[in-house]
């Protein structure tokens, strides 16, 4: 076992007891960003935490571009540092690690975030930032708005919002934050990466035992975020950010698993927090911080027909799964599907959501493997993906954001279906 991250943060800043903010960087081979991106972020504390304890925290999981010398240098001698190594011996960055990883193109992320939290709660600090030192558009700004909130207003988790280009993030908009927003009663837009605000108290009760060492946390940590501070009923806010600019690093992830990761996350949450959701009816807004967000606009061609062929082969080559996942009415619907030609393909909204909670009952009940059972549904997640765009294709930017809207109105009207068979299972 390597030295634990607390000890490697008292051999270099044995003066730092407690602290108002810990400022947290997960780093894997950033070399070519983190300069820039540290000056942006020393910028935005002397403008909005100048009279703030702060203590820097860099977790790197294995840069060999020098990553954290940069850093460290960049930061100087104007706030403490601690470089930490997160990884245990015998964790590696290899193609094996990757495939359990999810998409944000870094190695061992959850556990760069576990860093935080633990260093967060020896130092009982009263809010914890976590900032991605891959995204290059981080502004001044960022710092204010992840942390007044928590300072000021007593908000214990602000989730990012980013402007978005106009089919982008079809995962989250079509299931994750619809199926959140019908669970727990909050609409959170559930965007990914970028920057995080914590209070401390919510840092350590990510810390629990219960919580972290579930499948969900390891290895689906963003949708984990969320799902944690909603079914705890922990004070959620959202920080509008405006545009994300990412360096992103190829994992050789692909669209199967990464569903598996983030959809497991939300149904692995569904069966800790049962209690929490059943009773949930509606939704209502959090408050948010930050200017007004426009709908993003088009950045090109949406692959429509390679989505609806990804369907139509899962409806060969998966119907004999579906069949033990799906409810007979559901089933048929989705069967009717494989009808007519790709311009006319139609996945109606209702049989979506229908779909998904239909998995996530199947999900519960461990009908079969759940790996298996979650990459199944990405066919049919391909398919609702190409009758949104087929929907709102003759639309402007707004289009699409009704139609988004009117997916989560759906989810919520149509949990009392979820509902009434959970509970007989």
């Amino acid at each position: 076992m390597k030295v634990e991250v607390w000890e490697q943060v008292q051999e270099q800043c044995p003066d730092v007891h407690k602290v108002d903010l810990l400022l947290g960087l997960p780093t894997f081979n950033q070399a070519s960003t983190i300069e820039s991106v540290m000056n942006t972020i020393l910028a935005g504390l002397r403008a909005s935490s100048a009279h703030a304890s702060v203590l820097v925290v860099n977790a790197d999981v294995g840069s060999k571009d020098a990553t954290p010398e940069i850093l460290k240098r960049t930061v100087g001698s104007v706030l403490p540092i601690a470089l930490v190594q997160p990884l245990t011996e015998g964790m590696s960055v290899s193609p094996f690690a990757l495939h359990r990883l999810s998409y944000s193109g870094m190695p061992a992320r959850e556990e760069a975030f576990r860093s935080f939290f633990t260093i967060a709660e020896r130092l009982q600090a009263r809010a914890c930032v976590v900032i991605d030192a891959s995204v290059r558009s981080v502004t001044p700004e960022w710092m204010n708005l992840l942390t007044q909130p928590v300072l000021e207003k007593g908000a214990d988790y602000v989730a990012p919002v980013f402007r978005r280009q106009r089919y982008e993030g079809s995962l989250t908009n079509n299931l994750i934050a619809p199926l959140t927003r019908a669970l727990y009663g909050k609409r959170v837009v559930c965007q990914t990466g970028g920057g995080y605000g914590f209070s401390g108290r919510l840092a350590s009760l990510f810390l629990q035992k219960g919580l972290w060492e579930g499948e969900a946390a390891r290895f689906g940590i963003d949708s984990w975020l969320t799902s944690v501070a909603l079914g705890e009923g922990y004070e959620v806010w959202q920080a509008l950010l405006g545009a994300k600019v990412q360096d992103t690093k190829p994992t050789g992830v692909d669209v199967s698993t990464v569903l598996a990761q983030v959809v497991g996350a939300s149904y692995y949450c569904m069966e800790r927090y049962q209690d929490v959701w059943e009773k949930h009816t509606g939704s209502s807004p959090v408050p948010e911080i930050g200017q007004p967000i426009e709908p993003g606009v088009d950045t090109g061609a949406v692959n429509v027909e390679r989505m609806v062929k990804g369907f139509r082969q899962g409806l060969r080559d998966l119907l004999p799964i579906w069949e033990i996942i799906l409810h007979p009415e559901t089933l048929a619907g989705v069967l009717t599907l494989g009808l007519g030609a790709e311009d006319d393909f139609q996945f109606p909204l209702s049989l979506w959501v229908q779909t998904v909670y239909d998995f996530a009952l199947a999900y519960h009940e461990k009908v079969i493997h759940r790996e298996h059972l979650l990459k199944s549904l990405t066919p049919l997640y391909l398919g609702r993906t190409a009758s949104l765009v087929l929907e709102t294709k003759d639309g402007g930017p707004d289009a699409v954001e009704r139609a988004i809207e009117q997916g989560h109105r759906t989810f919520e009207l149509m949990k009392p279906y979820l509902v009434e068979r959970w509970r007989f299972l």
